[in-house]
C-alpha cells in the first residue's frame, strides 16, 4: 500500500517536476531530512548534489492517482 506523503512532501512535490530541479536550500520549511525521506520512497531523484526532480513515481502521488489507505484522494 502507498504511503502518504505529509504536507511538506506534497508541497515539495508540487513544485518539483521533470523539469524543476530545486533542493532544500530552495524551501523555507522543507530540509535534507524531508528530501532524503522522499529520496528513499523513490518519489524524487537526485541529478546534482543537493537538487532533486521528480520521479515517475512522484508525479503520480502529485497527480493524486495513488489510493491513499483505501480511499481516493482528491
Amino acid at each position: 500500500m502507498p504511503q502518504r506523503p505529509s504536507n511538506r512532501e506534497m508541497k515539495a512535490l508540487y513544485h518539483l517536476g521533470e523539469d524543476n530541479v530545486l533542493g532544500p536550500d530552495d524551501f523555507k520549511d522543507i530540509g535534507e531530512k524531508t528530501f532524503a525521506g522522499m529520496l528513499k520512497k523513490k518519489w524524487v531523484e537526485e541529478v546534482e548534489p543537493g537538487k532533486f526532480r521528480t520521479t515517475e513515481k512522484g508525479r503520480i502521488i502529485h497527480d493524486e492517482e495513488v489510493y491513499f489507505t483505501g480511499r481516493w484522494k482528491r
